[in-house]
């Protein structure tokens, strides 16, 4: 009996440690990637921004960023105009992650207003989109004057929201002529919401001019105090190829 109870105690003094280990919770699982939470670019990624300078952009003029730099994030600053990339690319996948700004008393296209300019010619909107009618083609997500998104994938102000853009560069004919217009696909906080969509030219605002085979990415002031942080960009070959055409019956 002796003998019994020696082994049992021992056998708990054993067990203890493993059974308070297995009782201790575990810290809450926080997933890495969110609308909170920055996406880390790709190996292959150019970074054009991270937070830490501008050196990859300038003001169209081609002066030095003016826009406000604090924390990591850019911000615009309403008046000081559009900056644009010092590079240029031609087809390419895009991340922008982007904080639009509470503003209450706006409304419509006064309410978080900014944009993402494809080769400095196609805008994706970005504008507080919740509870915020406006016309046709000029809300967040939209080709700016062209075409809604499929669906109103938008936060609230103050949360950040991303863009994961393909765009495919228009192409042209050895003498220079436009054989087919760009496409652009569009996935807006995780929602497809333009897939392989044509554009049909320049969009308003934009630097305008001709088409192009490689151009810079813009991004606009329109007065209000948009935020951004996280911008990467991968070039590739021959995104978003067009549809197969079908077959003559």
């Amino acid at each position: 009996m002796k003998r019994f109870v020696l082994l049992f105690v021992a056998l708990f003094v054993l067990s203890g440690p493993a059974l308070k280990a297995q009782e201790t919770p575990t810290k809450k699982f926080i997933p890495p990637h969110g609308p909170t939470r920055p996406v880390p670019p790709p190996r292959n990624a150019i970074v054009l921004f991270d937070g830490k300078n501008t050196d990859a952009w300038t003001q169209l003029d081609g002066s030095p960023v003016k826009w406000d730099l604090s924390d990591g994030v850019l911000t615009v600053k309403p008046g000081t105009g559009n900056i644009i990339t010092k590079q240029k690319f031609g087809d390419y996948r895009l991340h922008v992650e982007f904080r639009i700004p509470y503003m209450p008393d706006a409304h419509g296209q006064a309410r978080g207003n900014s944009g993402v300019y494809n080769h400095g010619l196609y805008e994706v909107q970005i504008l507080d989109s919740v509870n915020n009618p406006t016309y046709f083609a000029g809300g967040c997500g939209a080709i700016y004057g062209q075409r809604d998104p499929d669906e109103n994938a938008a936060l609230p102000p103050g949360q950040w929201q991303s863009y994961d853009i393909i765009f495919r560069a228009p192409r042209f004919d050895a003498n220079g002529n436009l054989i087919e217009k760009p496409r652009i696909t569009v996935i807006w906080n995780g929602v497809k919401v333009h897939d392989n969509v044509e554009i049909q030219g320049p969009t308003t605002a934009s630097l305008h001019g001709p088409m192009v085979a490689t151009g810079p990415i813009m991004l606009q002031d329109h007065g209000c105090p948009v935020s951004f942080r996280d911008i990467w960009i991968v070039p590739i070959k021959n995104a978003l190829p067009n549809p197969p055409k079908k077959a003559d019956k």
